[in-house]
């Protein structure tokens, strides 16, 4: 059956240590692992899997859409979309019940898993997979929905978006996609199979509307399984793409025994794709939690850019799926446009860490040397601190700001750097 390991998009490399393996990317994992987990047997989320995050600037907190599954059969099906927030990454609160099932009598009344989430303008929107329970192909789908909450789920009239290509390669269908804002449309990256799941490779698709996809038929698949007894020379597949000048992938590689994390980059538009040469990046670590296996999930660059956060599933002997957390200093940034030049426009990030006690960090770029002024408010209007108040050199800079002598609340911050000004909201727990 085409259980590709219910993974999702993503994920990279533990720190040097035992049980650990060595990579570009220094990984070190969460002692408080796991940091999320499932209900009881039978229960629509037994099973969390596959976690896609973003950070929410509105409501200041991180939200967490995974795959639940009861674990009552065979192969875990049918999966359904779950929904979690945290103020911290670390501490998450579960939404009761799912927010995406599957339909019956549809095409995707077997399962909806796997979901790749971003939030434009206020409204979220959601790529899901599925398939048909129809052996031996499976042919393999992707459906689309929106929300303007993220919790509250309407699944497009015109589902599914892709399903089964013409090539001999995805002639199956595709299965787990990561996708991007680009140029007033999207680009796709996602996993596709032959028809009976032998091989595994990863494809390119553009949209102007996230609905009707175009598959580059000249350039697919863009990352191919490796050379046979190679550890990825079954299966490449759940693709994780985050862009800091060149396109950076995560992606989930399988030599038919074992499933590990490799890593690539695409110096042009994320079509031609170098493997890391020491690949795979991440594995599982024995005798513990994640005894069994480790899964893709989600990374994100903190808003000081000097940072990753990851979330990832692991899985023990007994095929219960947890999800996890890790983190690494940024390498990515010495090879982006974080670092190379100077800064198009004015911009003020949302501070980090965000609740924070009783310090945290802010960042501001200026495309051109100015007078900066940052300056601290309470929810009344009243100066309560002035960060900064200097000339700048263009480029990227930080600034510390202590708490120390404020109450818990909630409190704005400003910039204000010649004719620009741009003010965010920050949260002091103590």
């Amino acid at each position: 059956m085409k259980n590709l390991g219910t993974l999702w998009t993503l994920v990279i490399l533990l720190a040097l240590g035992a049980g650990e393996s060595a990579g570009q990317y220094a990984w070190r994992k969460d002692a408080r692992n796991p940091v999320l987990s499932g209900g009881a047997v039978g229960a629509w989320n037994r099973e969390v899997i596959g976690p896609c995050v973003l950070y929410n600037s509105d409501s200041l907190r991180y939200e967490m859409w995974f795959s639940g599954s009861s674990g009552t059969t065979s192969d875990w099906r049918p999966h359904f979309v779950g929904f979690a927030t945290s103020t911290d990454r670390i501490n998450w609160k579960m939404h009761p019940s799912a927010v995406l099932s599957p339909t019956p009598g549809t095409w995707d009344a077997y399962t909806v898993e796997l979901p790749m989430v971003i939030r434009e303008n206020g409204q979220y929107k959601m790529w899901y997979s599925s398939y048909l329970n129809v052996s031996p192909t499976y042919p393999g789908y992707f459906g689309y929905a929106t929300s303007p909450d993220g919790v509250n789920w309407t699944k497009y009239s015109g589902n599914p978006v892709m399903g089964p290509g013409t090539s001999a390669w995805e002639a199956g269908g595709p299965y787990t996609c990561a996708v991007m804002p680009s140029q007033g449309g999207y680009k796709m990256w996602y996993a596709g199979w032959d028809v009976y799941s032998t091989f595994v490779c990863i494809g390119y698709a553009i949209s102007s509307d996230g609905i009707s996809w175009q598959r580059d038929t000249v350039h697919n698949p863009v990352l191919k399984n490796g050379a046979f007894a190679e550890w990825d020379h079954v299966r490449v597949f759940n693709p994780h793409v985050i862009q800091l000048g060149m396109y950076h992938m995560w992606y989930e590689g399988s030599s038919g025994s074992s499933t590990n994390i490799g890593y690539a980059t695409s110096e042009d538009s994320g079509i031609t794709w170098t493997k890391y040469a020491t690949n795979p990046v991440l594995s599982y670590s024995p005798g513990t939690w994640e005894a069994s296996m480790v899964e893709s999930g989600s990374v994100l660059l903190r808003s000081t850019k000097d940072s990753l956060d990851m979330w990832y599933s692991g899985g023990d002997h007994n095929s219960v799926v947890r999800i996890g957390h890790a983190t690494a200093p940024n390498p990515l940034v010495a090879v982006s446009d974080v670092n190379r030049g100077v800064p198009k426009v004015f911009a003020l990030d949302q501070n980090y860490p965000n609740p924070f006690n009783p310090t945290t960090v802010v960042s501001f770029q200026l495309p051109m040397a100015s007078e900066v002024r940052l300056v601290v408010y309470d929810l009344l209007g009243r100066e309560v601190a002035v960060v900064a108040n200097e000339r700048r050199t263009a480029g990227s800079h930080e600034v510390r700001f202590d708490g120390s002598g404020l109450s818990t609340g909630v409190y704005f911050y400003r910039l204000t750097a010649g004719k620009y000004t741009e003010t965010r909201k920050m949260i002091l727990v103590k």
